[in-house]
């Protein structure tokens, strides 16, 4: 009988028959070797279909003030949950006899902590639909949805490593605020992939395993009557100088590239609905996935020319876009005001089809300078109307609010350590302007931590 799974390099779709599990083979696609895994098991009529639910606890609001940052269904504050801290009290009606049973307090300590039903004080929350455990900051700070888009071999993975670790050196300088990790448990992949990447000795250490549906930045959580793989939250505080400032969180999610492709069920595989609750969003485009940009670049050396291509941006732009017009409900063609950081990655290479034209500094005398993020977008902007138009104009129908970008995580050209297998040479890793666009959309989403200046370099107020 016949099954399917994923190649665990490139994430390309396969199948193959029963009996050749645990077989060794070369994927057709990228062609690294692995062995066939064995088909999970048929459900039975025993296994219910759906994930059961708790009796004891009515149906959260869904149109609640609250956002989980793990499933985004909204509920209120008298409906969040706390977990058990006793031992004894395992076994979720939810989520199975290995985790903390969730339960809704009716009892608290003198310091305001919620007691379980042996007396012990909690802390810690968890959400009412999906029940995942919730940042510690939940209730105390803004949280803020920071989506990362982009198709398969885009580089998210690697851009959102070098963005957590350029992007609090660049903070504290410019700007006096700190960056700092929420939840290091949950934070753990992208940590990991961070010190893998900026650790590494050789450039085969430096290689990030891709992200694959339902891989290491996963988990299996109930989603509207249905156990689905939702992606992992990563995170992150920002805790300003300037005591008058508020904190707020960033939460970042690294999505496998086809989750935002045409034809994925969303109810089945909701995993990219984020974009539909983020305050920001970065897409990171592919030129090694453009036609157009290859041809302008066939002189260059780099071994991404070898492979192929698969031409498809403005369709996942297409996609996102009508995705969020289900989910908000909003009226055919309109746009969301959402500010969407358009980023043409890998700049390191294409930079000379700029003719010349230099792209300005925009970190200036402890500020964003507004005016240098708007002419390096319109340079970057009339880039991609001469080359890609249709992408330019996917982009552009997303958002009212869209700036362009050149950005490289690498900073210099990969080396290719083996089939559809291209990464940094650690001993040249300089990434350029990675962090530039999170700090052009954090002067969108919360201007008072992020001071701008105009073209004279006059300081502006925040918001403007």
């Amino acid at each position: 009988m016949e099954f399917h799974f994923l190649c665990p390099t490139c994430g390309q779709k396969l199948k193959a028959e029963q009996e050749h599990a645990g077989r060794r083979v070369d994927c057709p696609d990228c062609g690294v070797e692995f062995r066939v895994p064995q088909p999970e098991p048929a459900p039975t009529a025993n296994l219910p279909l759906e994930p059961p639910r708790d009796s004891a606890f009515a149906s959260p609001n869904l149109d609640g003030e609250l956002t989980c940052p793990v499933c985004w269904l909204r509920f209120d504050t008298e409906n969040i949950m706390h977990l058990a801290v006793h031992d004894s009290l395992r076994g979720d009606p939810v989520l199975g006899e290995d985790a903390q049973q969730r339960f809704l307090a009716t009892r608290f300590n003198n310091a305001g902590q919620a007691l379980d039903a042996l007396g012990l004080p909690t802390s810690e929350l968890a959400c009412p639909h999906c029940r995942r455990k919730l940042p510690p900051s939940f209730l105390g700070l803004p949280h803020h949805i920071i989506s990362l888009v982009g198709d398969q071999s885009a580089g998210k993975s690697y851009f959102l490593s070098v963005l957590t670790k350029v992007l609090p050196a660049t903070l504290y300088r410019d700007f006096g605020v700190t960056f700092q990790d929420s939840d290091p448990t949950g934070n753990a992949p992208v940590n990991d992939m961070r010190k893998a990447l900026f650790g590494a000795r050789t450039p085969a250490q430096a290689k990030l395993a891709k992200t694959v549906f339902e891989g290491a930045m996963y988990e299996r959580l109930p989603r509207q009557g249905r156990m689905v793989a939702l992606p992992r939250p990563f995170v992150y505080t920002l805790t300003p100088e300037d005591k008058t400032h508020e904190q707020c969180a960033l939460i970042f999610y690294d999505n496998a590239g086809e989750h935002f492709q045409p034809g994925v069920n969303i109810i089945e595989q909701p995993g990219a609905q984020h974009v539909a609750s983020a305050a920001g969003i970065i897409y990171l485009f592919d030129p090694f996935n453009s036609p157009e940009f290859r041809r302008a670049l066939r002189d260059t050396k780099d071994p991404q020319f070898e492979k192929p291509v698969v031409d498809q941006q403005d369709i996942i732009l297409a996609e996102m876009r009508a995705r969020i017009q289900m989910i908000r409900n909003l009226r055919p063609g309109e746009t969301i005001p959402t500010p969407v950081a358009f980023v043409v990655g890998k700049c390191d290479v294409w930079l000379q089809l700029l003719d010349g034209t230099p792209l300005r500094e925009p970190l200036r005398d402890g500020t964003l300078n507004l005016a240098a993020v708007a002419e390096n977008s319109h340079v970057v902007r009339e880039l991609l109307l001469r080359l890609c138009p249709p992408v330019l104009a996917n982009a552009e129908a997303l958002s009212t609010n869209v700036m362009f970008f050149a950005a490289s995580s690498f900073g210099h050209t990969p080396l290719k350590i083996g089939p559809g297998e291209y990464v940094p040479d650690p001993a040249k890793l300089q990434p350029m302007q990675v962090e530039v666009p999170l700090l052009w959309l954090l002067s969108q989403v919360c201007p008072p931590l992020i001071a701008t200046s105009d073209a004279r370099g006059q300081h502006l107020p925040p918001g403007t």
